[in-house]
């Protein structure tokens, strides 16, 4: 089945909403035409040169990367006189589209900060910092008791009374309804002119405001009435919550220096890994931001972190964390980050022969390092 580009920005948007997206971030695509046919991904960290470099030589029409090619900058013009203009032409002129998931992959389930934790075998895990929670919405419809039950699961089916681990939550309550079938209708009970009394139920549930479209819509198209009665009310209280970093338990506690060991193994960092702390320190619990997240060195600090990994550490930040008693390791920006591509690699393939696309989803074979050691 052929697949076009707005078909993997769809996918890339339904494991990573664009809502839980930074407001400054530049996640999306960025270069290409959404109806353009996909028959090659490649699947990198970064759009840099060589990357870019390397589709054109495998052919692939779209490169998916975690971080975008335009972030940070507002661009004024486009000319092949500087480097971003340079890798946009080429882009363009072969028909390679780009297209990013950053911020809001960070932030979503399955995300490099999950894949991160994952690695080094974290348990118990929990968002470090609330970033994101789910509007809700009260959806209350009016349904013969004939039909209470189709109505209910049709709700729920299109991702209405979800409450946590539970799914199919409603609420019902008996009544009677009322009204006059006017000229032209066709009602599924009652005569036209004359006031209809029956037995009716008020079901109700709670759902994402994202959703309450898609719900409606399941209803009506259950539901026996000509004309559906629904109400929809704001509510209080948040839906799923979402957030940047984690933190989590070692399943047994490690020496700080023996767990830098590990930390070198599982992420390739041949002599790059900076410490900070105690090296003989009983390491416990551990704080991480993929990326550049030192920012949130303190809220781990307060949520019992022994030990933070994240990257782009500079001096007074590993000053500030050796008076707070806390280690730190900086496991590089690129490191932190490079574990998701493998893991958007399969999940994209995955997709793809689900819904019987025809299409080819490789990895990278750039090293796109910035750092080396002597």
């Amino acid at each position: 089945m052929l697949v076009r580009v707005k078909d993997i920005v769809a996918f890339v948007e339904g494991i990573a909403p664009p809502e839980l997206a930074e407001s400054w971030d530049n996640t999306g695509l960025a270069v290409g035409d959404p109806e353009h046919p996909v028959k090659k991904v490649l699947v990198a960290l970064d759009v840099i040169d060589a990357v870019v470099e390397e589709a054109v030589e495998i052919g692939a029409d779209l490169i998916l990367t975690h971080h975008p090619m335009l972030l940070f900058r507002k661009i004024n013009s486009i000319t092949k006189k500087d480097a971003l203009g340079k890798r946009i032409y080429k882009l363009i002129e072969n028909e390679v589209a780009a297209l990013s998931a950053h911020t809001n992959l960070d932030v979503a389930k399955g995300g490099t900060n999950d894949v991160l934790a994952e690695i080094i075998g974290l348990t118990k895990v929990e968002i470090l910092e609330e970033t994101f929670s789910e509007a809700l919405k009260k959806i209350v419809v009016y349904v013969p008791n004939s039909h209470l039950d189709v109505v209910r699961e049709a709700m729920c089916n299109a991702d209405g009374g979800q409450i946590g681990g539970y799914s199919h939550c409603t609420f019902q309550t008996a009544g009677e309804g009322t009204f006059v079938p006017l000229e032209g209708t066709s009602p599924y009970i009652g005569t036209e002119g004359l006031l209809e009394k029956t037995a009716e139920v008020r079901l109700e549930t709670i759902a994402p405001v994202g959703k309450v479209g898609k719900i409606i819509e399941a209803v009506k198209a259950v539901h026996p009435y000509e004309e559906v009665a629904y109400d929809i009310y704001p509510v209080e209280q948040k839906g799923k919550k979402e957030g940047i970093g984690r933190i989590g338990d070692l399943k047994q506690p490690m020496i700080f220096s023996d767990f830098a060991l590990l930390l070198k193994e599982k992420l390739g960092l041949n002599g790059i890994l900076r410490l900070v702390g105690d090296s003989k320190k009983e390491i416990q619990r551990v704080g991480l931001c993929t990326g550049s997240g030192v920012e949130f060195m303190e809220t781990a600090k307060k949520q019992g972190a022994d030990l933070y990994l994240t990257g782009d550490l500079k001096f007074h930040e590993a000053q500030k964390a050796l008076e707070m008693g806390l280690c730190v390791g900086d496991i590089t920006h690129y490191a932190s980050e490079v574990i998701i591509v493998p893991v958007l690699q399969k999940a994209l393939s995955k997709e793809a022969r689900e819904k019987e696309w025809d299409l080819e989803v490789v990895c990278s074979k750039i090293n796109g390092q910035t750092f080396w050691t002597i």
